[in-house]
Parts: C-alpha cells; sequence; structure tokens
C-alpha cells in the first residue's frame, strides 16, 4: 500500500512541479522536499526503514523529478535542463535517506 500511495504522490507531484522553470534555487529547494515528502509516504504508511523500501523510495522520488522535469521541456520539445538531473538526484537521496535513516552510535560506540 504505501508504494502505491508513493508512486501516486510522485505522479502527482510531477504534474504540480512541472509547471515551474528548473532555474535558479528551485531544484535546490524542490528536489530535496519532493523526496523527504515520497520517502515519509512510504516510512508513514509502510512503518518500514529497509534499504529495500528506501531505494524504492529513491527511484520512485528520481522519477518524479524527472517526469516534472520533462513537463517543463514543453513535453520533449526542448530539451531538458541540467538543473532536472541535480534535483532529481537530490530528491533521490533524500527519500533513501528519510526511509532508511543515517546509522546512529551508541553508548556502546564509544
Amino acid at each position: 500500500m504505501a508504494v502505491v500511495l508513493a508512486a501516486a504522490a510522485a505522479a502527482l507531484g510531477a504534474l504540480l512541479l512541472g509547471e515551474y522553470e528548473f532555474t535558479g534555487t528551485l531544484p535546490y529547494v524542490a528536489g530535496p522536499l519532493f523526496g523527504l515528502v515520497i520517502g515519509e509516504i512510504v516510512v508513514g504508511v509502510g512503518r518500514t526503514r529497509a534499504v529495500a523500501a528506501g531505494l524504492l523510495a529513491g527511484a520512485l522520488a528520481f522519477a518524479g523529478v524527472a517526469w516534472a522535469g520533462w513537463i517543463d521541456s514543453s513535453e520533449g520539445l526542448e530539451p531538458l535542463k541540467a538543473l532536472v538531473w541535480v534535483a532529481a538526484s537530490l530528491a533521490a537521496m533524500a527519500a533513501l535517506l528519510r526511509t532508511t535513516g543515517l546509522p546512529r552510535r551508541t553508548a556502546t560506540d564509544d
């Protein structure tokens, strides 16, 4: 269920984000936020922090932002902007980190 909802959110996000141009600071802000939303859906609904879920969330976030970039390019009539790939990569990393979490030190690590 979490994957279906994350895919639906990625598709809806792509349609909304595709209406904006990938210039200036938009890719650096929208990419990570997009990924965080997708990761939060996977963690909140699926209640898992497995690596496989993180990879899937990252792929969905990357695909959503790439689709938004394709929409921004007049659906393929113009070349995709380079910042689309930056935003998509940031979205994938944010989704992966949100879903899997960062390794934490414990008191026994000292």
